[in-house]
């Protein structure tokens, strides 16, 4: 069975977790075709950022596995295993990773859709609390997704609100 344990999915989308120091400087300029732009936010593994494919001009969302963490070739190579988990599942609430690699310098990462959104964390702070009816179409979306992943013999264990990111065809 796969693991998905660094938040590779989004039901109700993809993780966006705040940076503690959003001024943080970028690792690089660029990851091959594309140029980062600002960090999205951090996991126990790596750094999300907002990027942009430089020959298409398509918005993209890159995780990069932190240095020393990608140094380790089981983890790294667990990372890459767990994005091709992710995109063994087609459900409209699992992000698709389309590309992957490792740079010259030894940055391990994944281009993904990006996904205009809140964490529904976020969400539920600024608005108190959700609707009846928002928890249940929210949590129907979660079960949906879980349901699929689980279909695959994929196991995810990092589901709660900071992994889910709400976009704009949610509200």
């Amino acid at each position: 069975k796969w693991t998905i344990a660094d938040r590779v999915y989004r039901a109700v989308h993809w993780c966006r977790i705040r940076m503690s120091d959003p001024d943080r400087p970028l690792p690089a300029k660029r990851i091959r075709s594309y140029r980062l732009i600002r960090p999205l936010g951090r996991g126990g593994m790596g750094v999300v950022y907002e990027a942009v494919h430089e020959g298409v001009g398509g918005r993209a969302a890159i995780k990069i596995l932190r240095v020393e963490i990608a140094s380790n070739p089981a983890i790294s190579e667990r990372f890459f295993d767990e994005a091709r988990a992710a995109n063994s599942v087609e459900h409209p609430s699992i992000i698709r990773i389309f590309d992957s690699g490792q740079t010259e310098d030894g940055l391990c990462y994944l281009a993904m859709e990006f996904l205009d959104g809140e964490t529904l964390a976020h969400r539920i702070k600024l608005l108190g609390r959700l609707s009846v009816a928002s928890c249940i179409r929210l949590s129907r979306q979660v079960a949906s997704a879980l349901s699929a992943v689980h279909g695959r013999g994929v196991i995810h264990r990092e589901a709660y609100v900071k992994s889910n990111v709400c976009s704009q065809v949610d509200h």
